[in-house]
């Protein structure tokens, strides 16, 4: 018997079978020009049944889509020895979604990355085909193919068109195809019950499969199950068009018995929480059987693109030990961000502490700076997160992991490879609570870093102010002080002059008033630096900083914990080796027959799946989750020290910009008020007319005085110009302003020639 068959460019075996359907097969083959292998589409004697122009609408669909999520039309020929035409298409060599959701590792559904690829490559194809008016029919995992590029990245591909046909949005048909799972209840209501005769049908109901499809891709499960599966068609009808509006299941576990409605994914489910709440309303839009509440293409075709098109921020909170994934909008701004965190955490935004690179993420961004623009952050250096009103560390609930089966010794092919089956899937959950916990391990670590860190350089910038304040705030005191002497030195030597300058004298008493308001003032900023002192902002910077006492304590606490970097590693292998034991079982299942070597190879590898079992077993339970238990139990206790720690700071940074605005206003009045001098002596300083000589004695004398006041007002302008530096430059003035002093304690005295006259 030959296997071999052809047709004019291409050739293929019947053994190397891709897949098959009620009207035909897909084999591997290969161009008979290049080698290059394809897919070739064969039909059967049923398909030839079919009317000619049924027959021939799959191949013009083909020749009419041309997208990347469409596997790609190579040729259409006739099949050698007369056997009908032939659909050759690009080889898809990652399979069909059908065939990895039936992998043991995908047995909870795809993992999120995946699962957002999938649908956002359905949803591409889907609008291609909708762009060209065409309605699938027969949407399901077995016609979703995997492929992969020359640059090995996977690109998901609709495929069989055999049902497929022209359909405006406001057409209908009556013709039944699908798989019955897949078909929208009232398709199935006609299809499989034989009920409703002359129902027809619109193009949503390819939304319905697409809602099924995605449910079962994020599951691993179908979304409506009935005791009995296939068996029990009513109950399965009785599920999909009872259900209320947002229910996403309906399961049937026992025979006759109620049914589990769910409004939200199972808890098995590998989507995060983030993923959950996009992706439920959109199930629950299209797993709806009344039109005028199911979602559109149109609207179906937007969600998609805004979800997938969302920027995911991988979040580690601390207190909970929790992996986070916020999906935000790319404009989402800081405060959408702190939104989402509470959201998935119940924790208020005034209460996070959320931390980036060793710097608080506001360090990083500002609070408008749009999602977008924000650093890459990694799953294995994402934000880290801090409840600042809670210091405990209690890892969330988990779900409890299923249990390995129990391997009998008797022999049983067919019973040895199932068990081996879900022995594998129960594997792959191990290995994926083993790399959890081991990265919370890892991140726990990365946590205390970043919170010491920020401490210390938070602590440093803190000291720096506090000692530019500081010097600031006696420079400010010197300068009230030359003010406060050169006010009353002025106005007592005005008074002693003509009438005319009398007033001038009252002016510079005038100023008594808001001298002494800048001493109250400075009084005030005495207090606050009292009272700043208090929070003992050196002795912070010194055990933290100079010291790292945070640092040195967490490292003693946890220097007796085993590492768990090669963990993960560890589990992978395991998972390997159960995954080679269910592949070889599943060998002897195909053979049925063994013989007696085989039987004794057969019953060594359910041993060493035991075996493989038990150790991967042994590694979560008796080594990962210890570890990560005490791990977040001395967590709990460093955290209450270090959050101590960051609230003293906290109220000292608070207190600090209190004294800062203080001495901003200090300045600007003592400013002022300068000014204010200067203005009322600077008149005096200029030439009069002639006097007598005892008045020309004294206009000697006040021309004297006004001199040596403007002289000094000049020195004192230059100060308050060099204190305005100082504020923003944290320099000292102590040097020049020492200097002025000694110029006011000797201008401040009349000449004694001048006295005597007197």
């Amino acid at each position: 018997m030959t296997f071999l068959r052809g047709s004019t460019n291409y050739v293929w075996c019947t053994t190397s079978v891709l897949g098959k359907g009620a009207t035909g097969a897909v084999f591997q083959g290969v161009n008979k020009q290049n080698g290059e292998p394809v897919a070739v589409k064969t039909f059967n004697q049923l398909s030839h049944m079919r009317p000619h122009e049924v027959q021939m609408r799959e191949f013009d669909v083909l020749k009419k889509v041309n997208h990347k999520n469409i596997v790609k039309l190579l040729a259409i020929e006739e099949e050698q020895e007369g056997r009908g035409k032939v659909i050759v298409m690009e080889l898809c060599t990652g399979g069909s979604l059908f065939n990895m959701l039936d992998d043991p590792e995908n047995a909870y559904g795809l993992d999120e990355k995946e699962f957002f690829l999938v649908l956002r490559h359905l949803s591409d194809g889907m609008k291609h085909l909708r762009d060209l008016n065409l309605v699938h029919r027969d949407l399901k995992p077995g016609n979703i193919m995997k492929y992969i590029d020359v640059d090995g990245s996977t690109i998901y591909k609709l495929t069989d068109f055999g049902a497929a046909r022209e359909l405006d949005d406001d057409q209908q048909f009556m013709s039944l195809y699908g798989t019955e799972e897949y078909l929208h209840p009232d398709m199935y209501e006609r299809a499989v019950l034989r009920k409703s005769a002359g129902k027809t049908f619109r193009a949503t109901v390819d939304l319905w499969s697409i809602g099924v499809t995605l449910f079962h891709v994020a599951t691993g499960q179908l979304p409506f199950r009935p005791y009995g599966g296939r068996k029990n068609k009513e109950t399965m009808h009785v599920i999909t068009t009872k259900k209320k509006p947002g229910i996403i299941s309906g399961i049937q576990t026992t025979e006759g018995g109620e049914i589990e409605w769910g409004e939200k994914l199972p808890d098995t489910c590998q989507l995060s929480l983030g993923a959950k709440e996009l992706v439920t309303p959109l199930l629950a839009g299209l797993l709806e059987v009344d039109p005028h509440v199911m979602w559109n293409f149109d609207r179906f075709f937007n969600e998609v693109t805004a979800m997938t098109s969302r920027r995911c921020v991988p979040v580690f909170h601390v207190n909970q030990l929790q992996h986070l994934r916020l999906y935000l909008t790319t404009d989402a701004s800081y405060e959408a961000l702190q939104s989402a965190v509470a959201s998935q955490t119940s924790i208020a935004a005034t209460s996070q502490i959320l931390l980036l690179d060793g710097q608080p993420l506001l360090e990083a961004v500002a609070t408008d700076t749009p999602v977008s623009e924000y650093p890459a952050i990694a799953a294995d250096q994402p934000l880290v997160l801090f409840d600042k009103e809670n210091n405990d560390v209690t890892p969330c609930r988990v779900v409890p992991l299923p249990k390995f089966p129990t391997i009998p010794q008797t022999l049983s092919v067919e019973n040895d490879a199932i068990l081996a089956k879900m022995a594998c899937s129960v594997g792959y959950e191990f290995k994926r609570r083993v790399t959890s916990y081991s990265m919370s391990c890892a991140l726990m670590e990365h946590a205390v870093r970043m919170l010491t860190l920020v401490l210390k350089t938070e602590l440093t910038r803190l000291k720096e102010s506090l000692e530019a304040s500081q010097q600031l705030s006696a420079t400010l005191g010197r300068q009230w002080s030359l003010l406060a002497v050169s006010q009353r030195t002025s106005a007592a030597l005005l008074r002693q002059l003509e009438p005319a300058q009398r007033a001038t004298a009252q002016a510079l008493a005038e100023l008594a008033e808001p001298v002494r308001s800048l001493e109250e003032m400075l009084k005030t900023v005495a207090e606050r630096e009292r009272s700043l002192s208090e929070t003992n902002i050196p002795e912070l910077h010194r055990r933290i900083v100079s010291e790292t006492c945070l640092l040195v304590d967490w490292r003693g606490r946890v220097a007796h914990l085993p590492a768990l970097k090669t963990a993960a590693a560890r589990a992978a292998t395991y998972t390997a080796k159960l995954r080679d034991s269910w592949q070889h079982l599943l060998r002897d299942r195909t053979a049925r027959a063994l013989t007696y070597n085989d039987e004794q190879f057969h019953h060594l590898e359910k041993i060493k799946l035991m075996g493989t079992s038990k150790s991967l077993q042994a590694l979560l339970d008796g080594e990962v989750m210890p570890t990560r238990s005490s791990m977040a139990e001395l967590l709990s206790d460093w955290y209450k020290t270090a959050q101590t720690k960051y609230i003293k700071k906290e109220i000292a940074s608070t207190d600090l910009v209190q004294l800062e605005g203080r001495l901003d206003e200090l300045a600007a009045r003592l400013g002022e008020v300068q000014q204010r001098y200067a203005d009322c002596v600077r008149p005096i300083s200029g030439d009069g007319p002639a006097r007598p000589a005892s008045v020309r004695r004294s206009g000697n004398v006040q021309k004297e005085a006004g001199r040596h006041l403007v002289t000094g007002l000049g020195d004192l302008e230059v100060a308050q110009a060099d204190v305005w530096l100082a504020l923003q430059e944290n320099e000292t003035l102590v040097g020049q302003l020492q200097n002025l002093v000694g110029w006011v304690v000797q201008s401040s005295l009349p000449p004694q020639d001048v006295i005597g006259e007197q």
